[in-house]
C-alpha cells in the first residue's frame, strides 16, 4: 500500500465526468488540502471559483461500476483559526427537499 501526498492545482465545482487527479490502488493513503467553498486556500488566496470546489477526483486501479467504495478519513486539521456558515446549500449540484410532515 502506497502513501499519496497529493497537492492540487485543479479544483472542479460540477458533479460530473473530469479527468482523474491522481490514480491509487486500492488500500493506498492521501494525504491532501482543499479549500473552503468560496476557493480560499490555507494562506487566505482564491485559487479556484466559488461553489464548493472539490479536490480529485481519485481514479481507484481496479474499482468497477456498481463497486462500493470505502474512504476512510484518519485525521482533518483546520488550516484556520476561523470559520463560516451560511443556509445555502450548493444550489449548482442538488435541490433542496421537502419533508412531508
Amino acid at each position: 500500500m502506497a502513501f499519496h501526498r497529493f497537492h492540487p492545482t485543479v479544483y472542479h465545482t460540477t458533479l460530473g465526468s473530469h479527468p482523474p487527479a491522481l490514480r491509487v490502488a486500492d488500500g493506498d493513503t492521501i494525504e491532501t488540502t482543499t479549500v473552503d467553498a468560496r476557493g480560499y486556500d490555507a494562506e487566505q488566496r482564491q485559487v479556484a471559483p466559488p461553489g464548493n470546489p472539490q479536490t480529485g477526483p481519485f481514479y481507484i486501479e481496479g474499482a468497477e461500476p456498481g463497486d462500493t467504495l470505502v474512504v476512510e478519513l484518519e485525521q482533518i486539521v483546520p488550516n484556520r483559526r476561523f470559520g463560516w456558515s451560511s443556509t445555502l446549500v450548493a444550489p449548482n449540484v442538488s435541490e433542496p427537499r421537502t419533508i412531508a410532515q
